[in-house]
């Protein structure tokens, strides 16, 4: 760059400063999605464990997200009952129409493994 050029005039300052654009564009699009997903998680939890209260009438210890796809999310609840480990139920929530129903453990198995 000569003395009296200006950055803005220099084409490596511009391909730099687009290069910079592109990556902060890409970091904001990264940063809304996993907003979303982790939203898209928090609600499913919120319907999986109201269906559980709702069909058991006891409070759940905790509750997480086993998988997450386009149509559903499969949500594993965990309860204290008289034993240890605790008992789990799962739930299918759909993303289309917020409908959550409960699954077996043969509807599961791929992503749990079988506790004592």
């Amino acid at each position: 760059m000569s003395p009296g050029n200006t950055a803005k005039d220099d084409p490596r300052s511009s391909a730099i400063v687009s290069r910079v654009r592109r990556w902060l564009n890409r970091r904001r699009s990264l940063k809304d999605a996993t907003r979303r997903i982790a939203e898209q998680k928090s609600a499913a939890i919120e319907k999986a464990i109201a269906e559980f209260r709702r069909r058991h009438a006891i409070d759940p210890m905790d509750a997480h997200v086993l998988t997450l796809d386009a149509d559903t999310t499969i949500v594993r609840v965990m309860y204290l009952t008289n034993r240890r480990p605790p008992d789990r139920a799962w739930y299918a929530v759909s993303h289309r129409d917020n409908d959550v129903r409960e699954l077996s453990f043969a509807d599961v198995e791929r992503w749990e493994t079988k506790w004592r």
